[in-house]
């Protein structure tokens, strides 16, 4: 159960994010904007269950924007990482920031953990978890809990199921009635926090296969 203290502050953030939401051309694609009240239904639930926690919990929002999902999910996990590959939208994320803690000061309200990092790449290029790993020493296997908003959910689910751990969650925003079956990932909630908007998958603990670690198709970067 959380506080008032803490439901007035995830309310102003959802407020806050939810009253700027985008759905415009991008340089690298089209850029989605998450309902973040229905997204912390989401994040509460995953809580609830015990399948995410502010002391081990390694996040990973593998299209970013401008951060928005790592501030909220900044307050249930130990780190929160973010990759955006447009620049110019990334850029956005520290004077929205800024303004966002100024707002959360004068109502006395929690600022978010120091535990946001966000970088500049693409999330299909393992150099740019070899950038995570050199400022914050974790690996593609070290990720708990991996989300996007729907955008190329498909290659992003055959890279979970190739080199992540087992049993890491993969969380998908942006579906509704029919779902994707992906290899080696099995459905743990089709409609998590039901809210009918995203879903979430688990890589199969059996579907562990050492000779990954080895493997010349899966870089050295992205193994465990």
């Amino acid at each position: 159960m959380f506080t008032d203290h803490q439901v007035n502050t995830f309310s102003l953030i959802a407020a806050f994010f939810d009253s700027c939401r985008f759905g415009y051309e991008g340089f690298e694609g089209y850029r989605k904007s998450t309902d973040l009240y229905k997204l912390l239904r989401c994040i509460q639930e995953l809580e609830a269950s015990g399948l995410i926690d502010s002391q081990h919990t390694v996040f990973a929002d593998l299209g970013c924007a401008d951060g928005r999902v790592n501030i909220l999910m900044s307050y249930f996990v130990k780190l929160s990482v973010g990759i955006e590959i447009d620049s110019e939208i990334l850029a956005e994320f520290g004077p929205r920031k800024a303004d966002l803690c100024s707002r959360i000061e004068q109502t006395k309200l929690i600022l978010p953990p120091d535990n946001i990092t966000l970088f500049r790449g693409s999330s299909l290029d393992p150099e740019t978890y070899s950038k995570i790993h050199a400022q914050l020493g974790v690996r593609f296997a070290d990720i708990d809990l991996f989300y996007t908003y729907i955008t190329l959910h498909d290659l992003f689910a055959e890279q979970i199921a190739a080199a992540a751990k087992p049993g890491a969650l993969y969380l998908v925003y942006g579906f509704s009635r029919v779902l994707p079956r992906y290899e080696k990932l099995e459905i743990l909630a089709p409609d998590l926090g039901s809210q009918g908007i995203a879903a979430l998958y688990r890589k199969e603990l059996e579907s562990w296969n050492k000779s990954v670690q080895t493997s010349s198709r899966v870089p050295a970067i992205l193994r465990a």
